[in-house]
């Protein structure tokens, strides 16, 4: 469809005032919650899509009974997640602690490699309260507070904590201060302790931490070359918080590589956080390996096995959904097209028109031989190798436990968390402290 066309279809839903006026009844406070369960992909694995599922009903009912035991309300399920509404901020933390704490017992009969654990984000503030759903910006955030959480760790936003803080009951840390996507300013995040001893932990995101207390910042970063045989090799440490990667310029040269651009990928420490930046001419590329949740823009490539995709969006289309109370696939029925997709990379990166993936669901999975989309033919693939899902206004991307990982290429300044891998050229470097 035309853009005209688009933008005519988000004017004329926006510029109903007698919607809007409808709409604005449903407007109130409310606490939204999101869980995830992680491990369901290894479990799906080893035992079948039955078993799995039977797993994953008996986890969120287990889950939905506690929300409904400090009176809220689970709105709706989007793959193994799960969205609920509080009334009371407080309640929905002393929820989420019990959940944490609901899931030792869960995994009690299991064997060690079966357990299956949960990350849980909350925000508090203004949203339209349908009976069937919730939209507006305190959706948008309670997903992207979400996605910065770990497997069994509680992260709140700073108006949840504003909310509980005062209570004295729950130990709170703060995590730092976070730049959420399509947020002006940054937002301080904080965690929920909900065992004895535990203590708040680094987290482990694609997002930039800006202003991060000093304590929680380690000086030295050391990137370790990784062998094509998966072992390690050489060990490099930055000099003065800066390393030049490339074919025959820079600090760490890979002069047999012909994948590499004579200068390819910087790494810089700046307020403590290591970013990469690509260097390299259009087409070559800087990639990070995925480790955590990674919240898309329009535009980033991923790659998955030894296929390439840029990821399309209509960013306004899917704010105008949010705002009139609809979802993304609604959006999209109106407009016949996709609201989101991915379009197939040639090699020498320029788009492959003729393939494209739309997001036709709110979950879409990637595999060689299991999930909405297969490519049976890329042996690099694992079998169930990652996904996305939308929520609020946005798509995100998680690996799911895949052998070769899932990348994103770097677009500027990108940053870098411990433990995950960068691919620059062929060569493969994985940051450690």
């Amino acid at each position: 469809m035309p853009q005209d066309s688009v933008t005519q279809i988000i004017q004329s839903s926006r510029g109903n005032a007698e919607l809007l006026a409808e709409l604005e009844k449903f407007r109130r406070t409310i606490t939204v919650m999101f869980t995830d369960i992680k491990g369901s992909t290894a479990y799906f694995e080893k035992y079948g899509d039955v078993a799995g599922m039977m797993m994953v009903h008996q986890c969120n009912d287990m889950l939905r009974q506690i929300v409904e035991r400090h009176s809220g309300r689970v709105v709706k399920t989007i793959g193994d997640a799960i969205m609920a509404t509080f009334e009371d901020a407080g309640e929905s933390v002393q929820a989420s602690i019990e959940m944490q704490q609901a899931l030792i017992a869960f995994n009690a009969p299991k064997p060690e490699q079966d357990h299956v654990f949960i990350r849980i984000g909350l925000n508090h503030g203004s949203g339209i309260v349908k009976s069937n759903d919730v939209f507006g910006d305190v959706v948008n955030v309670a997903s992207r507070v979400e996605s910065v959480a770990l497997p069994e760790q509680i992260v709140i936003s700073d108006s949840v904590n504003q909310q509980v803080a005062p209570l004295g009951k729950f130990k709170l840390s703060h995590l730092g201060r976070f730049a959420l996507k399509g947020k002006e300013g940054d937002r301080d995040l904080f965690e929920v302790s909900w065992s004895e001893g535990q203590s708040a932990r680094a987290v482990a995101v694609h997002t930039l931490v800006a202003g991060a207390k000093a304590s929680m910042v380690l000086p030295k970063y050391k990137l370790q070359h990784i062998k094509k045989d998966g072992s390690v090799g050489s060990e490099h440490e930055l000099k003065d918080g800066k390393l030049v990667v490339g074919k025959t310029d820079g600090d760490l040269k890979f002069a047999g590589d012909p994948q590499l651009s004579s200068k390819h990928a910087q790494f810089v420490v700046e307020r403590g956080q290591l970013l990469v930046e690509d260097l390299a001419p259009e087409g070559r590329g800087v990639y990070v390996r995925l480790i955590a949740t990674y919240t898309l823009h329009d535009g980033d490539v991923v790659m998955m096995g030894r296929r390439a995709f840029r990821f399309q969006a209509k960013p306004e289309a899917m704010s105008a959904a949010a705002a009139v109370g609809g979802t993304v696939i609604d959006l999209a029925k109106a407009l016949k097209e996709p609201v989101a997709e991915f379009v197939g990379l040639k090699l020498d990166g320029t788009l492959d028109e003729a393939v494209r993936f739309p997001m036709s669901e709110q979950e879409v999975t990637w595999g060689r031989t299991k999930g909405t989309y297969t490519f049976p033919e890329d042996g690099f693939m694992s079998r169930a190798h990652a996904k996305v899902y939308q929520r609020g206004e946005d798509f995100f991307l998680e690996d799911s436990g895949s052998r070769n990982g899932t990348f994103v290429k770097v677009r500027g300044k990108s940053p870098v968390p411990v433990g995950a891998m960068v691919l620059a050229g062929g060569q493969l470097l994985k940051v450690t402290q």
